[in-house]
């Protein structure tokens, strides 16, 4: 097996899923895809049927009809940032059809980076939010040159989690902050479920971390992790019931999902907090 791509320790199986192993480093307590997908590969996964339905990707039924819901949870995450920073230069990195960003004031010049150009040809960003289309790594900028810069459920997309937060950490500028959001695998939702966990999903999420592994990477950056949430999430029931099909047979949760799926009861906002999924805010020292 291949070392860890976090640490170099060893790895060892611990279960497959959909085709592909899931193993585990005992060194830093981080799990992964083994072997990683190609860049190649992993570009494919976020065409437009991502953010539109196809469950094979386990992305969104309609990424667009999430909007008042996301918008829900969006406020939690500004109000946290701007209790660090009041007011700046913010990047956010996968921002989709960039809402977070637009849900920022005037106050705020607003950039963000994204992948899938399908989808901002489909769900433009706003016309104040600055877009950059294609892999983070090439995204140019010049080192300190943002007062925050986010990272909401990317590292564990992406082939290579050290190089996307070192490079995160270079476009801070000292006193600047980093928002990190990702799945706990040590919570205790994550150990009941094993490889049920809804975050146990390759290959659209291809590493598996523990927040203290999460602190402890953040800490090698120079980067001090000020506060942690377990925030509040929101999703139409029709989501809720998409990605429940992650945990249970699809044959149980189908005839459920086709029968909301369109109507008022499936666009009902359903607000969960199953403490499995860590937000952490950390300052650039």
């Amino acid at each position: 097996m291949n070392p860890c791509g976090l640490c170099g320790g060893g790895l060892e199986p611990l279960f497959e899923k959909f085709g592909h192993r899931i193993a585990l480093c005992r060194a830093c307590g981080t799990a992964s895809v083994d072997p990683l997908p190609s860049p190649e590969d992993i570009r494919k996964v976020y065409t437009l049927d991502y953010f539109k339905g196809n469950r094979s990707k386990f992305g969104y039924t309609d990424y667009a009809a999430e909007a008042g819901c996301l918008a829900r949870g969006f406020a939690a995450r500004i109000e946290a940032i701007r209790s660090f920073v009041p007011k700046g230069r913010i990047l956010d990195v996968g921002c989709a059809n960039g809402s977070f960003l637009g849900a920022f004031g005037p106050e705020w010049d607003k950039h963000g980076v994204e992948l899938s150009r399908e989808l901002l040809e489909d769900s433009p960003p706003p016309t104040d939010v600055k877009v950059f289309v294609g892999d983070f790594l090439a995204y140019p900028a010049g080192p300190a040159s943002f007062d925050v810069v986010t990272l909401f459920d990317v590292l564990d997309h992406v082939r290579d989690p050290k190089a996307v937060l070192d490079k995160a950490a270079a476009l801070l500028r000292p006193g600047g902050l980093l928002a990190v959001q990702q799945g706990d695998r040590s919570s205790l939702f994550a150990r009941l479920l094993g490889r049920r966990w809804h975050i146990y999903i390759p290959p659209t999420h291809l590493w598996y971390f523990s927040k203290a592994g999460l602190i402890r990477l953040l800490s090698e950056r120079g980067l001090k992790t000020e506060r942690e949430e377990y925030e509040p999430r929101w999703a139409t029931f029709t989501l809720c019931l998409f990605r429940l099909s992650y945990i249970l047979p699809s044959f149980l949760v189908d005839p459920f999902y086709r029968a909301v799926k369109g109507t008022w009861l499936g666009e009902l906002g359903v607000r969960f907090n199953l403490r499995d999924v860590v937000t952490l805010y950390a300052v650039k020292s």
